[in-house]
């Protein structure tokens, strides 16, 4: 049976203390660079990897941050993921990732084994923000936490999307190009994208002088299928909208499909701008007008809040902050003025005298 390397045998090895190999592994800086360099070079040697248990004991560090998304199908999670975990890589961390299915209990489940697993840091989204199950499980994590695009006082580092701006934006645009009948696909009230959503929809009617049809604002979910049917119902109405604004980042597909099968064309039946960018909003046909939303941007200004909360980068006291990222409005080719308005309708009635 090969015996298995111990710090003792790679501080004899190096000729220090076992002391000295710990404060190398631990990454102490009171190492002189002869020592330092003599015992890498026997670690390098001889393969040697410290045991991660008994390792995270001593320190009382596992090295590993947890990060909870309401849902990995989400398609813009790729962009905060590969933006947080090389920052968090280059300072020693893992990244592990749990997929919390828009569920509560799964949501509490994956919390209590976070803690369990003792992760140093925690990145948290929640699917319901109301929920008191959810904020009494966060009031008792121990380790430093960034909240995001949630709003919960828990005394915690917070990075927002500027949902409302991108909202405002996206609702005075189509005002401008003279829709009156703006459709919104507001999502979860639940969480606070939807809320903010909802908001800058609002807010851009009013500062024109006007108010926006409330059987139009739909609060649902954020999934494709109920994407779908909302905007189905919402094109089989007497007067249907004539534009639509998109508040969730996976209906866009549902929004299509509706469209496509009620034969109608965008944007000379329908103009519509969708609530993220993404590969098919940007290579439909035609291209669909986006409020481009920051989520790698997010990552990184959080995985850098988190490692300053852990002490990695100038340790420091200081009050909860909130980073607010801006949305841009990037404009395609599905959207133009309601130059045929009333057609559908129109086209509906004649449609039903000829039966």
């Amino acid at each position: 049976m090969i015996k298995k390397l111990t710090i003792r045998d790679i501080a004899n090895a190096a000729s220090v203390s076992v002391g000295t190999v710990s404060r190398v592994l631990n990454g102490h800086k009171s190492v002189s660079p002869e020592n330092r360099r003599r015992v890498e070079a026997v670690i390098r040697k001889f393969g040697y990897r410290p045991h991660p248990i008994a390792q995270s004991m001593r320190t009382n560090s596992t090295k590993m941050i947890g990060s909870l998304a309401r849902n990995l199908t989400f398609p813009m999670m790729a962009g905060f993921i590969n933006s947080a975990e090389p920052i968090l890589n280059k300072a020693g961390y893992a990244l592990v990732f749990a997929n919390g299915n828009d569920s509560v209990e799964h949501e509490l489940m994956i919390i209590e084994m976070f803690l369990r697993r003792r992760m140093d840091g925690l990145l948290m989204t929640l699917c319901d923000e109301g929920s008191a199950e959810l904020r009494k499980a966060l009031k008792a994590v121990n380790v430093p936490m960034i909240l995001l695009d949630r709003e919960l006082d828990l005394g915690t580092d917070t990075v927002w999307i500027d949902h409302r701006g991108g909202s405002v934006l996206a609702t005075d645009y189509l005002l401008g190009l003279g829709h009156q009948r703006i459709a919104l696909l507001a999502g979860s009230m639940l969480v606070r994208p939807s809320r903010e959503t909802e908001a800058g929809f609002r807010g851009a009617y009013a500062a024109r002088g006007l108010i926006p049809e409330e059987r139009l604002i739909v609060r649902s979910d954020f999934m494709a299928a109920s994407a779908y049917r909302n905007t189905a119902d919402l094109l089989a109405l007497e007067e249907p909208p004539s534009a639509i604004v998109i508040g969730g980042t996976m209906m866009l597909p549902g929004v299509l499909r509706a469209i496509n099968e009620a034969r109608l064309r965008i944007p000379e039946d329908v103009s519509i701008i969708n609530g993220c960018d993404s590969d098919l909003a940007e290579f439909a046909t035609p291209p669909i007008t986006v409020m481009r939303k920051d989520f790698a941007g997010m990552g990184t200004v959080a995985a850098q809040l988190l490692l300053e909360r852990l002490g990695e980068t100038q340790p420091k006291k200081s009050k909860p902050r909130r980073i607010i990222l801006p949305t841009e409005l990037i404009l395609r080719q599905s959207c133009a003025a309601p130059a045929i308005a009333g057609k559908i309708a129109a086209n509906r009635r004649t449609s039903a005298r000829r039966r």
